[in-house]
């Protein structure tokens, strides 16, 4: 399988998100869990900035400083 599938729209996965944040602030559960449901929360957004930041620097080209280059001149 291919790592770039979509398997839910874009719309499914905000609305999966803001259920998601008013469970950690608006419902009645006990605290511990409430905190646990916006500590994965956060951890998700995280992971998320993470993986596009190294995604972002891997895609990078090269810089000139890496490039060799010989002494013989070139017209």
């Amino acid at each position: 399988m291919d790592g770039d599938i979509t398997l839910a729209s874009k719309a499914d996965l905000a609305f999966d998100a803001l259920r998601f944040l008013y469970v950690g602030f608006f419902s009645s559960v006990p605290a511990w869990a409430r905190y646990t449901v916006l500590a994965l929360f956060a951890l998700t957004v995280v992971y998320g900035f993470a993986g596009r930041l190294r995604k972002r620097s891997a895609d990078a080209p090269a810089s000139t400083a890496d490039v060799e280059e010989d002494e013989a001149r070139v017209r």
